[in-house]
């Protein structure tokens, strides 16, 4: 479940990165980040989250702008410390400025969650048991057997019409 989840949350980066990435100059290059917030502040956000260089979790500054888009979010000021969230980022003059910002909804796994995590969605309801094979005493003992029907015999049978004869009808002579 983790990794369908991870697969997702790249997946929809990766979607806002090329729509804003068309949307921008080509000289800039969207990059992606998740973490939680240490700390906010009107134009940027403090970011704890893994550096895979360093190989441990960092304290990383965003500049956030008016164009910066929201998710689950109406405003900047909305996020508190602990707050989990996933951005998009371009580099400017030598600043990250955060183009999408997602607050993750609590429930909801995030990338690098701990594994003993609550999980994202309800476990599914217990599976019915099915025997393998019914009980003896509900398969009858015997079934009725049923007498086969006999054709009449025809002399010409381009003739003469073929029809069959309902099973509780009377025998013909």
């Amino acid at each position: 479940m983790k990794k369908y989840l991870m697969g997702v949350v790249v997946v929809l980066a990766l979607a806002c990165s090329f729509k804003l990435a068309v949307a921008q100059d080509n000289a800039e290059e969207d990059k992606f980040s998740f973490g939680k917030i240490v700390s906010v502040a009107a134009d940027q956000i403090t970011v704890k989250e893994y550096d895979f260089t360093k190989d441990a979790d960092v304290e990383t500054s965003y500049a956030v702008t008016a164009e910066t888009e929201l998710g689950n979010i109406n405003a900047v000021k909305d996020l508190v410390a602990g707050d989990d969230i996933v951005i998009d980022y371009v580099e400017k003059d030598g600043k990250r400025v955060v183009t999408t910002l997602v607050k993750e909804e609590k429930g909801a796994e995030t990338p690098g969650a701990p594994a003993d995590a609550a999980p994202a969605v309800a476990a599914p309801a217990a599976a019915v048991a099915v025997p393998a094979a019914a009980p003896a005493e509900v398969v009858p003992a015997a079934v009725p057997a049923v007498a086969p029907v006999a054709a009449a015999p025809v002399a010409d049978a381009a003739a003469a019409p073929v029809t069959a004869a309902p099973a509780d009808a009377p025998a013909q002579k």
